[in-house]
């Protein structure tokens, strides 16, 4: 896959991301604002629902504090407490106050609350109920006061409670009848009317908000289906005092919120619910107009991304073919500088590299044309150090005979063509031998065989490398204009190796007696002869054709020396 291509998806993978992120942070957000505003609103209704029940009941209050203080009543409840009264004397001595307070239809008369009834409670919370059927008394209730005497007569004076009956949920208001004489409980006067909850509440944008209440289990009021309450009452054990609940309705879903709302019993709870379609509806369409405008975003992400990918594909293409010339040794390419980011600096770089490489190449030309290539390989690569080593090594001489006239009647031009051609032809057959060579020195060439580094056929390959001087030379003359005659001499033996020269200007060379016995043999063998001294003669192996000659009494050395003049080898000898 290209380079633009990865670089194209890389970043409109970059861009589905962040699209994907987005919508997903943004639909959380909006999950989050809406339950938070339902909970606003759920906490506000339940604070409505408790102002408009404490505002109906204040005249009950008032109206049932008056009642219960009038001479009559207590006198009534005193006499049916001491036992000389009947329930019918306590119902018929308070009836006109009650008539009073109630009307027939069951209304209070101040206030407008619909009552469900009345009953006075004896001491012990039990009911006192009249033999006749025209008091206001919940027969119903009646009989829960039998089953659970004891229950509604804690707290104090006057308190307000929720009681279960049936299938009704009542509130109920106790108040004390006080014995005048010492203050203390002659029974209770307990009220009861049905819990109504409040109309529904219309949320802009949003369903209703429904109101029930939690009772014993069962959930009362009819804007909310009774099989709610299973799923209530499984959240409404929670210490906490006020829980969220999901609910599901008709298949849809609810978020319910439960909070105590009678003070003295934290397991009647005011029930709070609406349905969470409205903010599933605006999440699907933040995610639809989502969509569509990540659809727009990743198109221009796309254009983008390409454009981009190409502007950066094509310097990096342009850099690997521009390498790849590099590799074939095309030091001469360049690289256009036309950015001032990275790409840019890097482009610079290369076309440094490669001048760098155009000068080390130049360099390196020169370098083998006036050294050795195996000299100038190895001191590039370090091998070679300065300073000199002593190591056997052969050297040989090979010398132009009768040069000076050769060259007395012919140009400088003619003379340089005249070495170069006759030079170059002799340093093949040094390097083919595997030989080094030293130096020029007018019309003389030194080669050397084991230095810088030698093996043990050093002394045998110079003396084939000699005759083989001799022959191509005698190959020469035989198609050249101008005849040469050469004359080779080759010694053997320990020599000093090494860079000599001035801190400016070295040169790699050896040095030792052996090279000037090399060089005496040379200027004293006859043109086509090769002279090797002793050494070399004895490292000579079997096929060579060799003939002594009378010692031969050379400049520096203070003895004649030994020295063998080579007629012919034979490889396969």
């Amino acid at each position: 896959m290209k380079f633009a291509t990865r670089l194209s998806l890389a970043m409109l993978a970059v861009v589905l991301v962040a699209t994907a992120l987005g919508l997903l942070a943004s639909s959380a957000q909006v999950r989050g604002a809406y339950r938070q505003s339902l909970m606003d609103l759920f906490q506000a209704e339940a604070r409505t629902v408790v102002a408009v029940r404490d505002a109906e009941l204040k005249a009950v209050q008032a109206q049932c504090r008056r009642l219960v203080a009038l001479p009559r009543v207590f006198a009534a409840m005193g006499a049916w407490a001491s036992g000389e009264g009947h329930a019918d004397d306590l119902y018929d001595r308070t009836s006109d106050d009650l008539k009073e307070f109630f009307r027939r239809a069951r209304e209070v008369a101040s206030g407008g609350k619909s009552a469900a009834g009345y009953l006075f409670l004896d001491r012990g919370g039990k009911p006192i109920e009249p033999s006749g059927n025209d008091a206001d008394i919940d027969a119903a209730v009646g009989r829960r006061w039998q089953r659970e005497p004891v229950a509604v007569q804690q707290g104090a004076d006057e308190r307000l409670a929720y009681l279960a009956v049936g299938d009704r949920a009542l509130q109920a208001m106790y108040f004390a009848v006080p014995d005048p004489e010492d203050g203390s409980r002659l029974g209770t006067l307990a009220v009861f009317f049905p819990f109504v909850p409040p109309q529904a509440m219309a949320v802009e944008g949003g369903s209703p908000l429904r109101t029930g209440l939690l009772l014993e289990g069962r959930l009362y009021g009819d804007q909310l289906p009774g099989s709610a309450a299973a799923e209530l009452t499984r959240d409404a054990g929670v210490e906490a005092e006020v829980v969220e609940c999901p609910l599901r309705l008709d298949g849809q879903p609810w978020l319910a919120r439960l909070q105590p709302i009678d003070a003295g019993d934290a397991s009647v709870r005011l029930v709070t619910a609406a349905s969470l379609v409205p903010m599933h509806e605006a999440v699907r369409r933040l995610l639809l107009s989502g969509l569509a405008a990540g659809s727009v975003g990743v198109l221009i992400g796309v254009v983008v991304a390409v454009v981009t990918a190409r502007g950066l594909a094509r310097p990096v293409a342009q850099l690997s073919e521009a390498a790849t010339r590099v590799g074939r040794g095309d030091y001469a390419v360049r690289l256009p500088v036309v950015r001032g980011d990275e790409l840019g600096l890097l482009a610079e770089r290369f076309n440094e590299m490669t001048l760098g490489l155009t000068l080390r190449d130049k360099y390196r030309g020169l370098l083998d044309l006036v050294a050795d290539p195996g000299i100038a390989e190895r001191m590039i690569g370090g091998s070679v150090g300065l300073g000199g080593v002593t190591t056997p090594a052969a050297v040989i001489f090979c010398d132009i005979r009768g040069f000076t006239p050769l060259t007395n009647s012919r140009t400088a031009h003619e003379v340089v063509e005249l070495l170069n051609r006759h030079m170059t032809a002799l340093t093949e057959v040094v390097y083919r031998h595997g030989g080094v060579v030293d130096k020029f020195v007018g019309d003389l060439i030194m080669a050397v065989f084991g230095a810088p580094r030698g093996a043990a056929d050093d002394a045998e390959r110079a003396a084939r490398c000699a005759l083989d001087m001799v022959r191509e030379r005698e190959r020469l003359n035989r198609t050249d204009a101008v005849p040469i005659q050469i004359g080779v001499g080759v010694a053997f033996g320990d020599m000093v190796a090494g860079c000599m020269g001035s801190e400016k200007r070295l040169n790699y060379t050896v040095l030792g007696d052996r090279v000037n016995l090399a060089a005496r043999l040379c200027s004293a063998a006859p043109a086509g002869a090769v002279y090797v001294d002793q050494q070399v003669r004895e490292r000579l192996g079997a096929g060579w054709t060799v003939a002594a000659l009378e010692p031969l009494k050379v400049k520096g050395f203070d003895q004649p020396v030994a020295a063998w003049r080579l007629e012919d080898w034979k490889e396969n000898a």
